[in-house]
């Protein structure tokens, strides 16, 4: 039963790594709309704002691009669910053989 639970719990990580390697291009950030006269909402652009390396940064997007980088952020946000997910498959995954190791008869010692 513990190997069946653990050949399972190691199907569901090798799935889920399955997944993550297919998402494609991603990228983090929120994209909000800007206005350069914000009192009378006029002049709208939109700019994509996200943190990497521990540095804040702010990219202007043109509207040309919106598609593929609403694609990207995403791709993103799902990779980010799928590595929760997998991170919790892999704690699962330990806690089984932990528990199996502390159930097994030990040897006699000499």
């Amino acid at each position: 039963m513990q190997d069946q639970n653990e050949a399972r719990a190691e199907a569901r990580i090798r799935a889920l790594k399955d997944r993550i390697a297919r998402l494609g291009p991603m990228r983090p950030g929120l994209l909000t709309v800007q206005y350069k006269d914000p009192a009378r909402r006029r002049g709208a652009y939109r700019q994509i704002s996200y943190t990497f390396q521990r540095r804040s940064r702010s990219d202007y997007v043109r509207p040309d691009d919106l598609p593929r980088i609403r694609a990207e952020l995403k791709n993103y946000a799902r990779f980010k669910q799928l590595c929760e997910r997998l991170v919790a498959e892999s704690l699962a995954l330990s806690k089984l053989r932990s528990s199996a190791s502390r159930n097994r008869p030990r040897p006699p010692s000499a």
